[in-house]
């Protein structure tokens, strides 16, 4: 118990003092503009595979997060990524397209998040409690458009490590995709060695009255089982052996030829 309250009690200490020292303004409401890479891989067997070295090597997304009294929502700005479309003579036919119309609507006190996911043009809405990490401070630090952000890495049940900066000072708590169980604001991160990695590219006050932050509600709502299950049902009939991991390790197909 006393290891556990002086922890606590130095995890505190530390927010405290990067509050005191930084020069940066603290940001109640506003946009902050993010660079999300994901390496992909992409086995392909039979006679395609002498497609393999035609194809990129990762995809980049430019995403942004609107936040304000304790919401934010992530959403993509533009794709630098265009969509791919390649043909084998042996009738083999590859495919790749964005992420489409995906929105992550995180009610940061609240808990909840309620996810709109584009699946090959079906909506879904998902709603969820926020996934909380076992988040551990290494005492590392860095600067990140001028805040001061601390480390804290997680590991989840598989091993996976993701590695986040945040800062404890920026005045609102939220980060891209599904960080918003840390105390401030994630402005880099990087999920297992760097397969997926997002960075905070700039940080723009927006009154409430420009910004319109509304809970998706347009589309086919699901549990995240039945989510996966439909997802899973569709890739079989594809005759892919894996999708985009749920875990957002990186973006692995294998297609059979």
């Amino acid at each position: 118990m006393k290891k556990i309250l002086l922890a606590s009690i130095a995890l505190m200490g530390m927010v405290l003092v990067y509050g005191q020292e930084n020069n940066a303004p603290e940001q109640a409401s506003g946009k902050i503009t993010y660079e999300e890479k994901v390496k992909i891989e992409i086995s392909l067997e039979g006679d395609a595979a002498a497609l393999a070295g035609m194809l990129p090597k990762e995809r980049t997304s430019v995403k942004e997060l609107l936040y304000r009294d304790g919401i934010t929502l992530f959403r993509e700005s533009r794709s630098t990524g265009e969509n791919i479309t390649m043909e084998h003579s042996e009738g083999v036919r590859i495919r790749m397209v964005g992420s489409g119309e995906n929105v992550i609507f995180t009610d940061v006190a609240g808990g909840i998040i309620t996810e709109k996911r584009d699946f090959m043009n079906r909506i879904f809405i998902v709603e969820r409690e926020r996934p909380v990490r076992k988040w551990k401070m290494t005492g590392n630090s860095r600067e990140v458009l001028g805040y001061k952000c601390l480390e804290a890495v997680s590991s989840d049940t598989s091993g996976v490590m993701t590695r986040a900066w945040f800062a404890p000072e920026f005045g609102a708590k939220g980060g891209p995709g599904l960080f918003s169980d840390l105390p401030g604001m994630v402005l880099e991160a990087e999920i297992n060695d760097g397969k997926w990695t997002f960075i905070a590219k700039s940080v723009e006050p927006l009154s409430k009255e420009e910004m319109k932050l509304e809970k998706p509600a347009d589309g086919k709502k699901v549990t995240e089982e039945e989510y996966n299950a439909i997802v899973e049902e569709k890739m079989k009939e594809m005759g892919v052996e894996g999708g985009s991991g749920g875990s957002g390790t990186q973006m692995r197909i294998v297609i059979k030829g």
